[in-house]
């Protein structure tokens, strides 16, 4: 499996809104996390290209997994310019294929945007509209070129770990981020996490839109245990 790190999902708690559809659900029970690969790593190329393959989606998919979390960043599948950088999504899709192949779901995490890593101090996010214009147009862009997948298959996770000073502005900006999802899907679920940290203290200020029943809900518990 060489150097890559697969963190244990048992940190991503969720709750399934699904009600009544004709849809084929989107289920997960044991999964994993695929980590410093398209996201929080300076490693580009033929390193990157090599550090998660084919090889480790069958190794999964041999050992009982059956979904992957795959966090990405803007910095990797977008230039300061908004471009999208060709080669990052050639490997996602690259990715996605390969669970396909093997029966593995996915959820694409959007995990840290130049404008905001939830262990920085400085998150200027929440007080640049330009910034959160662009937070709502990546999930524009993931959404038109991974729209083609079954919902069966494949999932989003709209942010990794929000941190703002109140619950509000992160469901504000949030629900802008599902609305441009459900321009073009409207039953993809879609996994929305709890404010500061997608902490389980902040939970119950999450506001969860009554009418959508495509959404999986999500807190992080990381702490030790007693």
């Amino acid at each position: 499996m060489k150097g890559t790190i697969y963190g244990v999902l048992g940190m991503l708690i969720v709750c399934s809104l699904r009600c009544g559809t004709s849809v084929e659900p989107f289920e997960i029970h044991r999964g994993t996390n695929i980590s410093h690969w398209l996201s929080q790593s300076d490693r580009r190329g033929e390193a990157r290209r090599a550090w998660f393959t084919e090889s480790d989606v069958q190794l999964l998919d041999s050992l009982g997994f059956d979904h992957i979390r795959i966090p990405v960043d803007e910095e990797q599948l977008w230039t300061p310019d908004g471009e999208k950088e060709a080669e990052a999504f050639e490997l996602l899709h690259a990715a996605l294929d390969w669970c396909a192949e093997y029966g593995l779901s996915v959820i694409v995490d959007l995990h840290i945007l130049r404008s905001h890593h939830f262990n920085e101090i400085e998150r200027p996010l929440w007080q640049d509209s330009t910034a959160q214009d662009r937070f709502v147009q990546c999930w524009r862009d993931l959404s038109d070129e991974l729209k083609d997948y079954p919902v069966s298959m494949l999932a989003y996770e709209l942010f990794n770990e929000p941190v703002a000073e109140d619950a509000d502005e992160w469901n504000r900006l949030y629900q802008r981020a599902l609305g441009a999802v459900r321009e073009q899907e409207p039953n993809r679920m879609v996994v929305v996490g709890s404010n500061r940290w997608q902490s389980v203290d902040t939970f119950s200020e999450l506001e969860v839109p009554q009418d959508d029943p495509n959404i999986i809900l999500s807190f992080h518990f990381i702490r030790p245990c007693p």
